[in-house]
């Protein structure tokens, strides 16, 4: 364990490299493709909804550390991709105004903010208004801010340009450039200060001041944004887009709007895209010349009134209506309703010898063509509207549907009497062999069309099932049908089953086949599984075998050694080498890698609609891009452009809870607890913006857990203890991007926990002397006094450390057991339970019961901390009044209780539930106040074991974590209730396991728990 002089070390440690890394901050990451269309880039939104104070972000700017800061038009917001933390001059008196213009990050983290209502500066997690010298304190609405030649921050007002100057506490604006009209904007460049103003820009060198008039009709103008990017200075103006040349104002050559809109911002990325905001829309510019106009039909790009570009590469759109947007570039671009198509879900794909693309559409048939959707075949002219399956020939367009076959030859559609035998099938795929064969799989069987007609193949011909999915014809002419009930080979006109006596498992639905280049044969079953046969046997490869979980319905490789699996659950890539060496005992695990995913799974690459049922004709590889049907359209993904996200993220310790209050958590403060301080919890982050809930982050408390702990909700950003024993402790904790790329530190903080005088080493000395001094006179009496005194002695001694034993299992303020007595007595409780209860009363369950106090902070913040210990200490008697003798209370951390039930049968769980509710809810709080308090508490419950078959699958821990996600859903839903969830049968624990590492709600969502819970009338209701 630590020393306190440890601690002590470590402060000036940590200072040292917050300071390095606030120095070193990193550059930022490659930002949008340039060659992508806007619509393309992966976005998400974050709104009122989701925290922000405001739906009109008006400025954006990130700090050092990571985090990213929102001005608005009620506040300021600090987002670490979970959270937004707000502040305004309510909760804030140190900031200045609501209304915040702009904000700048120097290079100490210092966060400037200029608002309507004056400068402010947060540093250090404190703010400072910014005094106007010569004002009286009468506020100065300020626009701007720049960085001088000097280093000096200067900023735009009312009446010219100021600047900051003095030390903290004692900083103030002086007016550094009188000018004539107000400051609105600010460009620092070589050849000095360039000041946007109305109807005018000014230069201004050393005490020189040049004014650059705009154009007559442009007189009236306010130059609201300067700029300096693709060789030119830009002005945004109120009357649309300039820029210099010579030495004068040139509107854009563009037109309209870009050259009349009022413009709102101008930002240049890190690939070199100038994106300007308009009122009407946003537009791109590359080599200072317009390359996309997006309308303000898109909201991403309607209003937008700030942009921002973080260390990772993704672009932030700050809007008047929508919030803040996040844009990344993402490895897809998708074609929609947007580009044309009549109906957005596709059921087939596949190329045509003039390279055009053939879409099969849940409403017909269309062609892509310059980029752009036109339907050809409208569903109604079809056998069925879905087409399912496409064979695009020179002169013929084939097209299965889900009730039959037609032809499309020119712009006639026919109805062959050859393709009656088809009707009322289902054809899942169409493929003309080397032979010039044309064959149609169908749910009814196998067809060939051939000058004598058409040949059925069925169960006569070897088929266990007549479902048939697809046909894939080998380098060496051989056919292999995947079917529902296994892989068949043709052969003489029978149809074999293929590779069960070399290890493929018979009956398996077959989804996708596909031929590598060294002849290996690779499937994919409905099982969400491939099979990879290597020239002697094949081998299976599933979830536990490191390959993310989805059905294949098309498979493909890249020449740099990927193989490429997509499926309805989205597409992911896999390391061919790595199913090799697998296959040969060299490997563990292969190293999946999901790229695209449709639930927005954590480390799931980026969320997007994919692909459509399985057979012939569900994707394409054409190139370095796999083009596949989807619910939305028509999606490209690269398979060389695959850029993860290789920015390590910086891992931030906010604030630390010491008993009953929060304090941030600065390192350099003296972190020495007050003598009975032993409970603490930790609020932490990791600074990873572009996919925050799939990253990783793991704690641990160096001198007490033996391991990191893995923190399995990214979004509870958080962590606990109760009842430390004294000693120096340091607490860590380490976080990972959405790529898994781990940050190069942990963020710590280092504490002390002083002991009680019995715990010191000087009680023990002592104790150790005086047992000594005891045996000494003892030894000069009698033998008999002498071993009657010993006896004696060592009962004491032995008393004397069950007391202690006693005390560290025991909270100090409520007497009730803690977190540590729960550790050793509920396993030994559930083995119990398990081996004689269990047989005799097989109905019989052991409940838990996690109980908080609802608004249990207001009462400490309203009456003191004392009031809130009367608080716990009657609340932990009015628990105790519910308790048989067998039963136990601890109490879990904060105003947290855990109750353990001794066995009792499961249908009492309601009316438990109701009773500690109604117990509490009634029961008068004194604190010694005139009138007594009255409270309520959420309770989540949870049965032990959940799973009568699969007993000892589950700990104890994940069950209280169970219990937590009921009582959360309490929290969420009201509280003053109860709640617990139940398996649903068929139900089981690697169910459960995986539905707890996400939110409350994916219990219910996975149709695998149900919700009993007070918030309905009756004795429960069922969610």
């Amino acid at each position: 364990m630590p020393t306190e002089p440890d601690v002590a070390a470590l402060r000036t440690v940590l200072t040292s490299v917050l300071t390095l890394a606030l120095l070193a901050a990193a550059g930022p990451a490659p930002a949008l493709d340039p060659d992508k269309a806007f619509h393309h880039y992966v976005r998400n939104r974050w709104s009122i909804e989701e925290g922000l104070p405001q739906i009109s972000a008006l400025t954006i700017a990130q700090d050092r550390l990571g985090y990213l800061w929102v001005g608005t038009q009620a506040g300021l917001a600090r987002f670490d991709g979970v959270r937004f933390l707000t502040y305004n001059p309510e909760n804030t008196p140190g900031l200045a105004g609501i209304w915040i213009h702009a904000l700048h990050v120097d290079a100490d983290n210092r966060v400037w903010i200029a608002t309507y209502r004056g400068l402010s500066v947060y540093e250090d997690g404190r703010f400072e208004t910014v005094a106007v010298e010569g004002r009286d304190g009468t506020p100065m609405d300020t626009r701007a801010l720049a960085v001088l030649a000097d280093g000096r921050l200067a900023v735009a007002g009312q009446e010219g340009v100021y600047v900051v100057e003095g030390d903290a506490g004692k900083r103030r604006l002086r007016l550094l450039h009188p000018l004539p009209r107000p400051a609105y904007s600010l460009l620092q460049r070589g050849d000095g200060l360039w000041v946007g103003s109305l109807g005018q820009a000014y230069r201004i060198e050393g005490q020189w001041v040049g004014v650059l008039p705009l154009p007559e009709n442009a007189g009236d103008a306010v130059v609201t944004q300067l700029a300096e990017a693709q060789g030119r200075v830009w002005a945004g103006t109120s009357a649309g887009l300039f820029h210099r040349e010579g030495n004068a104002w040139k509107r854009h050559e563009s037109g309209e709007p870009l050259a009349r809109a009022p413009i709102e911002d101008i930002f240049e990325d890190g690939d070199g895209n100038l994106w300007v905001a308009m009122t009407s829309g946003l537009a791109r510019l590359q080599a200072g010349r317009l390359r996309e106009l997006v309308g303000d039909q898109d909201p991403a790009a309607s209003a937008v009134r700030a942009i921002f570009e973080d260390r990772e590469g993704n672009l932030w759109l700050g809007g008047q209506w929508e919030g803040i947007t996040r844009l990344w570039n993402g490895w897809t671009r998708r074609y929609s309703t947007r580009d044309g198509l009549q109906h957005p879900m596709l059921w087939s794909v596949a190329r045509g010898p003039d390279g055009r693309l053939w879409v099969g559409t849940n409403d017909g048939l269309a062609v892509m063509e310059g980029g752009r959707f036109r339907e050809v075949v409208a569903g109604e002219d079809l056998p069925h509207p879905n087409a399912y399956t496409l064979l695009i020939e020179d002169e013929v367009v084939w097209i299965g549907t889900r009730r039959g076959a037609v032809r499309l030859r020119g712009d006639r559609l026919e109805r062959t009497p050859e393709l009656a035998p088809l009707g009322g099938l289902q054809v899942n795929g169409i493929v003309r062999d080397r032979l010039n064969r044309l064959w149609f799989m169908t749910s009814g069987g196998l067809f060939q069309w051939s000058a004598d007609g058409m040949r059925h193949y069925d169960s006569r011909h070897g088929l266990r099932s007549p479902f048939v999915r697809l046909m894939h014809e080998t380098r060496s002419g051989r056919l292999l049908l995947g079917t529902q009930t296994g892989l068949y080979e043709m052969n003489e006109g029978q149809l074999l089953p293929l590779g069960e006596d070399k290890g493929l498992q018979a009956n398996l639905d077959i989804t996708a086949i596909h031929e590598l280049p060294d002849g290996r044969l690779v499937v994919g079953t409905l099982s969400e599984e491939l099979y990879l046969f290597d020239g002697a046997r094949w081998h299976r490869f599933g979830k536990d075998s490191g390959l993310p979980v989805n059905s294949p319905f098309f498979i493909s490789h890249s020449p740099d050694g990927w193989l490429w699996v997509a499926g309805i659950r989205g597409i992911y890539r896999v390391p061919l080498d790595d199913l090799t060496d697998m296959a040969a005992g060299r490997r563990e695990q292969v190293r999946g890698q999901m790229l695209l995913n449709e639930r927005g799974d954590r480390r799931g690459g980026q969320q997007g609609f994919c692909c459509n049922g399985a057979g012939n004709a569900k994707g394409l590889h054409l190139g370095d891009e796999l083009w596949l049907p989807t619910r939305d359209g028509l999606v490209a993904m690269s398979t060389r452009d695959i850029h993860t996200n290789a920015v390590p993220p910086r891992t931030v310790v906010e604030r630390v809870r010491v008993g009953d209050r929060w304090r941030l958590a600065d390192p350099r403060e003296d972190w020495q607890l007050p003598l009975g301080q032993r409970d603490l919890a930790f609020e932490f982050t990791v600074l990873s913006l572009q996919e925050p809930r799939s990253v990783e982050m793991r704690y641990r408390l160096v001198g007490y857990d033996e391991d990191w702990r893995e923190l399995e909700d990214p979004t509870r950003r958080q962590a606990g203890y109760t009842n430390l024993p004294p000693g120096a402790y340091v607490f860590e904790v380490i976080g990972a991007n959405n790529a898994g790329v781990w940050a190069d530190s942990p963020a710590q903080i280092g504490f002390v926990i002083p002991p009680y005088f019995h715990e010191t080493g000087l009680f023990r000395l002592l104790l150790a002397a005086l047992l000594a001094s005891l045996v000494y006179a003892g030894y000069r009496r009698q033998r008999e006094a002498l071993e009657k005194l010993v006896r004696q002695r060592t009962d004491a001694l032995q008393a004397a450390n069950l007391r202690l034993e006693e005390a560290s299992q025991t909270d100090p303020l409520t007497g009730l057991r803690n977190r540590r007595y729960l550790t050793n007595q509920i396993p030994a409780d559930i083995a119990f339970y398990e081996r004689e209860v269990l047989r005799r009363e097989p109905d019989e369950v052991m409940l838990f019961a996690l109980v908080d106090i609802d608004h249990f902070k207001a009462v400490n913040d309203t009456h003191g901390h004392h009031a809130g210990d009367r608080v716990l200490q009657q609340f932990a008697q009015v628990l105790s009044s519910l308790v048989r003798s067998g039963d136990y209370i601890a109490r879990w951390g904060g105003e947290e209780f855990l109750v353990v039930f001794r066995p009792m049968p499961g249908r009492h769980l309601p009316v438990l539930g109701e009773r500690i509710r109604t117990a509490i809810a009634n029961h008068r709080f004194e604190i010694g106040l005139p009138e007594p308090l009255r409270l309520t508490c959420s309770i989540g419950l949870v049965e032990c074991p959940l799973f009568r078959e699969s007993r000892g699958s589950l700990g104890w821990e994940q069950m209280v974590e169970l219990a937590d996600r009921a009582l959360y859903y309490v929290k969420t839903h009201g509280r003053n209730g109860w709640a617990a969830y139940r398996p649903l049968p068929g139900s089981s624990p690697e169910v459960l396991m995986q539905a707890l590492r996400g939110d409350h709600e994916r219990l219910l969502e996975s149709g695998r728990m149900r919700l009993l819970s007070s918030g309905a009338p009756g004795e429960r209701a069922e969610a």
